[in-house]
């Protein structure tokens, strides 16, 4: 009997190492253990100090229980001495919990007030993040940029993230760079980061906002300064111009009259940042009005769409095959998207052909700075 409890004490404690070996991965694109910021430095250290803290409880605890339980376990039919109560024993173990959670709670709370303390503006970068269903919007108010589902940062630059939703709850978070923070519907959170280095990380709504909650995920592309500023540039530069009669000329006719009540495709242009703020409360506000045949919806800006990394917010690599997939059927990439509800090209009378789709993929995918242009303008 003793061994057959031996043997089941082990493997739980195999299985149990195996599981904390698994989950402890810091090569995923997405733990927290890998950390590339001070922000996410200073959770993770905290995480590990109240984990060791958690581990030496555990085994004192556990430890203790197995060893009462075998030492005093049933050996024969004698009834063992009764006792009701230890006054000091239960002293003892009310006084150290409460030291315990003192110690914990210290660099807890001296973490908390460093992270929710934001830098100063003047020297922050200041961005604008607005969750939707289920996607990323991002506006860089200073610069007068807009974009969608790839954030990009400067290295080694405090940045003040402005947080807020234009429909449901959600919740930002960038586990290697920070923690995550609320987007709370007319409400505007605050949300303190900073990367160390270039890179490329990958960022999740954390908190449940409906069907495709799990699909709403964007990049976050950080450069050091030069290159920072060559996205900047790049993102108020007019794109390349379409061969007469080509297919991405063809698809450029299609968009426009299809699918740009929208989806803006030009905010490189000076005034444009503006405009698209109106533009998306506008369609928001449509869409509200008659949710169930509304023709327009709030949608990603695709100004140079053709540079981006992914498509369906982070969900497939941006390419010719993904794209043409996701414009003939978007559910079967993301399934709940507003697109296939709303957009007229879904409708039988609408409905475009194989050609036609390919066009459009090949148009989108051509909005790229063009190289013989400068900036349209520069701040």
């Amino acid at each position: 009997m003793y061994k057959r409890i031996k043997s089941i004490i082990g493997l739980g404690l195999m299985f149990s190492l195996l599981l904390f070996v698994i989950a402890c991965n810091s090569d995923s694109p997405q733990s927290t253990f890998d950390p590339h910021g001070p922000i996410a430095e200073l959770q993770k250290n905290l995480f590990m100090f109240t984990f060791w803290i958690a581990v030496v409880v555990f085994i004192i605890v556990e430890g203790g229980i197995l060893y009462l339980t075998f030492k005093y376990r049933k050996k024969d039919d004698k009834l063992p001495v009764q006792t009701h109560g230890n006054l000091k024993l239960e002293i003892t173990w009310t006084i150290i919990p409460a030291i315990i959670v003192v110690i914990i709670a210290i660099p807890t709370v001296l973490a908390i007030w460093e992270t929710q303390v934001m830098p100063e503006e003047e020297d922050s970068l200041v961005i604008e993040a607005v969750g939707h269903q289920w996607w990323f919007e991002f506006k860089y108010p200073t610069e007068e940029v807009v974009t969608a589902n790839e954030l990009h940062l400067p290295e080694d630059k405090d940045v003040i993230v402005n947080l807020r939703s234009q429909d449901v709850l959600h919740s930002f978070w960038i586990p290697k760079i920070a923690g995550k923070v609320d987007m709370v519907p007319n409400h505007e959170n605050q949300l303190y980061i900073k990367a160390d280095e270039p890179g490329l990380y990958y960022g999740q709504c954390a908190e449940f906002c409906g069907i495709a909650h799990a699909m709403m995920r964007f990049r976050v592309i950080v450069h050091t300064p030069e290159n920072y500023q060559n996205w900047l540039d790049e993102m108020r530069t007019p794109p390349a111009k379409l061969a007469s009669g080509s297919d991405e000329d063809e698809g450029r006719k299609l968009f426009v009259g299809n699918c740009s009540m929208c989806h803006t495709y030009d905010s490189y242009k000076k005034g444009a940042y503006t405009k698209e703020i109106t533009s998306q409360y506008n369609r928001w506000e449509e869409w509200k009005n008659d949710k169930e045949n509304s023709a327009i919806v709030s949608a990603p800006n695709l100004t140079h769409y053709g540079n981006r990394i992914t498509l369906a917010a982070g969900i497939k690599e941006n390419n010719l095959e993904n794209l043409i997939k996701w414009i003939e059927n978007p559910d079967e990439i993301k399934i709940g998207t507003r697109m296939k509800n709303h957009a007229s090209i879904y409708r039988d009378e609408n409905e475009l052909s194989n050609e036609q789709i390919n066009q459009i993929a090949k148009y989108l995918l051509s909005l790229k700075p063009s190289q013989e242009s400068s900036a349209t303008y520069n701040k």
